[in-house]
């Protein structure tokens, strides 16, 4: 056998070997991909914790109000006697603590109870430009006035909201819808039959 056949014969061992082994990485390959592909994925548990941070959130105003109103400021010397009236422009936010919200997952009932916390008033805004003056005793119109009517404002609109039912009813079904909102979605994925109670 001349050099030039064994060099011949040499060169197509070495490419049937390249494709040998070509072909034992592609098999490995696609064993490993269709291992993964048809592999059946880990079923993920409903948990307390899952849920809890799907409504990771602080406070959350759920309800907004605006809120026109008259503050009495009386004179400090003699609390019987008004100094002025003081009309303003206010929003009013009212929602709940979402860190107080406690979640329950039975998964033998498989019921998600979800118990809101009380409603408050988140926040208080009162529009300083909006402060109209009418005065009783002339001699309390001073610069300082708009800082003192400022602070009455604030402190009427709450006193007057926290008396307000529709605020607080309102503030607390829209809490219940995001609540439901957040949730229901996640949960139906993964398991339509979980019912949800919000109280």
């Amino acid at each position: 056998m001349d050099e030039k056949s064994k060099q011949r014969i040499s060169v197509k061992s070495m490419l049937y070997a390249m494709i040998a082994v070509v072909i034992v990485i592609a098999i490995v390959c696609a064993s490993l991909v269709a291992k993964n592909f048809f592999k059946k994925s880990e079923p993920e548990i409903i948990n307390k914790n899952t849920l809890e941070k799907i409504i990771n959130v602080n406070d959350l105003s759920t309800f907004e109000a605006v809120y026109n109103g008259i503050a009495k400021v009386a004179n400090e010397k003699n609390p019987e006697k008004i100094d002025y009236y003081v009309s303003y422009n206010a929003k009013v936010k009212a929602g709940i603590d979402f860190e107080k919200v406690e979640i329950t997952v039975d998964n033998e009932k498989k019921v998600i109870a979800v118990k809101l916390p009380e409603i408050k008033i988140t926040d208080v805004n009162v529009d300083i430009t909006s402060l109209d003056y009418i005065f009783e005793n002339n001699k309390a119109n001073t610069s300082t006035v708009s800082e003192q009517a400022y602070k009455k404002c604030i402190e009427d609109v709450k006193n007057e909201s926290s008396n307000e039912n529709a605020i607080y009813e309102l503030a607390e079904q829209n809490a219940h819808n995001i609540i439901e909102a957040l949730i229901s979605p996640f949960v139906g994925q993964l398991d339509a039959e979980y019912q949800l109670q919000i109280d």
